[in-house]
């Protein structure tokens, strides 16, 4: 079974503004109090369908790794998302939709899905420490979408 989390929130920018954060996924580390940034496979180059990176993450003090990511949506100022495999395993799709507010800014949905299976989720908790990744993905969405938001409303006029 595949389990998808959900956030939102709105921001005061055009989606033009909040798309060039999220793919510009370098500058995740910025927001996430987990994935601690990325490098680009090939730097330099516009983030496209089948673009690969390698996303740098951290839990606690002791435990860190890096995943391989690959770009399966790049729709600028609408969608941007990436599946992330570790030890070559597809274990999650993240993504990032932005749809027109009422207010003239931009509703951002973040979304994760666990794509691992049942052995796969039991060792997962085991080497990152984390029990229930799905409330813990959640708690982490919630903050990086207000970091995220602080930043491009204070980088970006409001849009009008």
């Amino acid at each position: 079974m595949t389990e998808v989390v959900q956030e939102r929130i709105v921001v005061r920018v055009p989606a033009a503004a909040v798309y060039a954060a999220v793919s510009d996924v370098g500058r995740m580390g910025e927001w996430s109090p987990e994935c601690v940034g990325a490098t680009l496979d090939a730097p330099g180059s516009p983030l496209t369908v089948g673009s690969t990176f390698r996303g740098h993450n951290r839990q606690g003090r002791w435990r860190s790794w890096t995943t391989r990511c690959t770009v399966t949506a790049a729709d600028p100022g609408r969608c941007f998302a990436f599946d992330v495999r570790l030890a070559g395993t597809l274990v999650s799709t993240w993504r990032f939709e932005l749809t027109p507010a009422a207010d003239g800014g931009t509703e951002v949905v973040q979304s994760w899905w666990d794509r691992r299976g049942p052995a796969r989720r039991r060792i997962g908790a085991l080497t990152s420490g984390v029990r229930d990744r799905s409330r813990h993905n959640r708690d982490g969405m919630r903050r990086t979408l207000a970091a995220l938001k602080v930043s491009v409303e204070c980088v970006a006029p409001p849009h009008r």
